[in-house]
């Protein structure tokens, strides 16, 4: 159990910072502060962090302690990676989940928030919480290869639309630009494309489970850099239903309640949409190249199943496909994953 607790609040230049303790079910505020989110404030954070807690009993080690901020990317990873390679706890929670466990918050301000997150570190940390770990130069490259495919994809397919529209029509010129300007970003779409590839299958760290997930027909290089940045390589998510949930496609619980609420069961629109995306793109295209999906599609509809359905229920089934080579360590194999359930219950 932590008795002190470091809550968090970035932001782009600086970040507030509240530290708390815990004195038996209560939580006492014993500092607040802020700081420049750079090298310079990292230091000066860490040296008013020791002076706050020296003259208290947990403040002569650090293993009582608990960093704790939300997790908001790129203005939480670098005093993130600073405190983790000092070899303190830091904790980056979901900025939703710390907002549901607030309860009612009446003021909104960064001092007011630092202390909700030091209050929620306190209450909530457990020994099984995931510590942030600095991510390598490797997949730091990877992600924004990965970032790049997805602006310069969106570039392509605005401008395109432009194209289309007819808007440029009336003059020539216009017509040229806008086509030269699509072919410059289909250039770059494709050199990027080729990198990433190419780091997928050099790269000692993404070698092999990049050639475990392309061994399935439907899955490309771009799903399998997806679905390894969103694990962090397979650390943070190896469970099909876990990531199933984070993706999106499984369903939820039925929503019932008296005689006025009774929902069927469907996904939550709380999901990453960039694996929704991802996944949904495999499966059209192991739909047409990869028998077991399509004959388990099939299935499906013959059943009565409607086709949205029945496309969700692949993207799940290619997930624990996936989760499941990669547990094993081996490649698809169409004798093994084609089997329907009534199948094995035979080969059984």
């Amino acid at each position: 159990m932590k008795k002190i607790a470091i809550g968090i609040d970035f932001s782009k230049k600086s970040f507030d910072a509240t530290i708390k303790r815990r004195v038996e079910d209560d939580f006492i505020e014993l500092d607040y502060s802020k700081f420049e989110n750079d090298e310079k404030g990292f230091k000066a954070f860490l040296s008013w962090v020791r002076k706050s807690v020296r003259h208290l009993p947990e403040g002569k080690g650090r293993s009582s302690w608990i960093f704790c901020g939300e997790n908001t990317g790129i203005c939480s990873a670098a005093l993130s990676d600073f405190l983790a390679s000092k070899g303190y706890d830091m904790w980056l929670e979901s900025a939703l989940r710390i907002k549901r466990c607030s309860g009612i918050v009446r003021t909104k301000d960064d001092r007011t928030d630092s202390r909700r997150i030091a209050e929620y570190a306190l209450r909530y940390f457990k020994s099984d919480v995931r510590l942030h770990e600095p991510d390598t130069p490797a997949y730091r490259k990877l992600r924004s290869l990965f970032t790049l495919h997805n602006m310069l994809t969106k570039d392509k397919v605005a401008k395109v639309n432009q194209i289309k529209s007819g808007v440029l029509d009336a003059a020539p010129m216009a017509i040229r630009v806008a086509q030269r300007q699509l072919d410059m970003i289909e250039a770059q779409l494709k050199e990027t494309d080729r990198q990433l590839e190419s780091m997928l299958r050099d790269t000692e760290e993404f070698s092999e489970n990049f050639r475990i997930m392309e061994s399935i027909k439907g899955v490309g290089p771009v799903t399998a850099c997806c679905i390894i940045i969103k694990t962090h390589n397979f650390k943070y998510m190896d469970d099909a239903r876990t990531f199933g949930n984070f993706a999106g496609v499984v369903p939820s619980q039925v929503e019932q309640s008296g005689t006025s609420v009774d929902k069927e069961r469907r996904v939550s629109r709380f999901r990453d949409r960039e694996t929704n995306s991802a996944i949904s793109q495999a499966v059209n295209s192991a739909l047409t190249w990869n028998p077991t999906i399509r004959n388990y599609y099939d299935r499906l509809l013959a059943r009565g199943i409607h086709r949205n359905k029945a496309k969700n229920n692949c993207k799940f089934k290619l997930i624990n496909i996936i989760m499941s080579m990669i547990r094993s360590r081996t490649t698809f194999d169409i004798d093994k994953y084609g089997k329907s359930k009534k199948q094995w219950n035979k080969a059984v």
